[in-house]
């Protein structure tokens, strides 16, 4: 799924607008509530501090396309130096 971080924060603090880039996240197996999402980039995105959104809209998240399964996206994986990503 794609979220993205909301502006005002949970804990009263705001999130710049270079950071609101649209995250992917894998879809949680259990149907428990996880305690955070995982990006495919490794942020950690806690309840309540982002949206999920409907399509992939807004600045994609680079290291997230890189790492992610989806193949549209394996161009981005030999960039993986300049994102800051390490290879597997």
């Amino acid at each position: 799924m794609v979220v993205r971080l909301k502006s005002r924060q949970p804990d009263g603090s705001v999130v710049g607008e270079s950071r609101r880039v649209c995250h992917l996240v894998a879809v949680p197996d259990s149907d428990s509530m996880p305690e955070f999402l995982v990006g495919y980039c490794g942020v950690r995105i806690f309840p309540g501090a982002a949206e999920i959104l409907p399509a992939a809209v807004g600045m994609p998240c680079e290291p997230c396309m890189a790492r992610s399964p989806i193949s549209a996206f394996a161009m981005l994986r030999q960039f993986r130096d300049r994102l800051g990503i390490q290879s597997p």
